[in-house]
């Protein structure tokens, strides 16, 4: 009889552990959850004395901008099961809300959002990942949005002999210059007559040359 009733205990007492290992492990909310759209999946980690999740993959590949993205925040157990206290962002409507996390099994995770009371709440549930999930990476992320540094442009190395512009002004300019100083210098089609007086011991005597006759004749007084 005191047997059969140690057995009986025995038994009781190792389903209560087993269901209470199961509850603990069902109600923890932390891993990598995808969304109810199936469009992106959120990890749920520590973060000081609450929970917060990011985002670690998105079924566009090409939204590499959302990535990393915070999208939990400050949750914090209440009571058997359930955490609260937190809110949630909404990428969609650029928003915040309060939230409220309650594991269903293993496997899924009720999420609800509310607007100040829970009478305005929208409740979701999420679906524990595969652990082969390959999550996106916020590397590409940061490399997309730094802009690449400016490169000064290539210098043009000059050949030898080669005439820079300015030399080439320059020399230009000379001969400009020398053109017009020999313009200058060269005698017009048409010359003033010229007249030269003579110092002789009587009356004195001028000279009139022009370009075609050469005349002499006394000065006048």
């Amino acid at each position: 009889m005191h047997i059969r009733n140690a057995f009986s205990f025995s038994a009781f007492l190792a389903a209560v552990l087993i269901s209470a290992g199961t509850a603990a492990a069902s109600s923890d909310p932390r891993g990598v959850w995808i969304d109810h759209t199936g469009r992106g999946a959120v990890e749920i980690t520590d973060c000081g004395d609450g929970l917060c999740g990011k985002l670690v993959w998105l079924k566009d590949a090409e939204n590499t901008q959302a990535c990393g993205i915070q999208i939990l925040g400050e949750v914090k157990p209440v009571k058997n099961g359930v955490w609260d206290k937190g809110w949630i962002y909404d990428p969609e409507q650029d928003a915040k809300y309060s939230v409220e996390l309650k594991p269903l099994g293993e496997d899924k995770l009720q999420v609800m959002g509310y607007l100040g009371t829970k009478l305005l709440s929208e409740t979701m549930v999420w679906t524990r990942a595969p652990e082969n999930l390959e999550r996106c990476s916020t590397e590409e992320t940061s490399a997309a949005a730094t802009p690449p540094a400016e490169q000064e442009p290539p210098s043009v190395a000059q050949e030898d002999g080669a005439k820079s512009p300015s030399a080439d002004s320059s020399v230009a300019s000379g001969q400009n210059d020398g053109n017009r100083t020999a313009e200058a210098d060269k005698p017009s089609g048409k010359t003033e007559p010229q007249t030269t007086r003579r110092k002789t011991a009587g009356p004195r005597e001028c000279t009139l040359n022009t370009p075609w006759v050469s005349l002499s004749f006394p000065c006048p007084n």
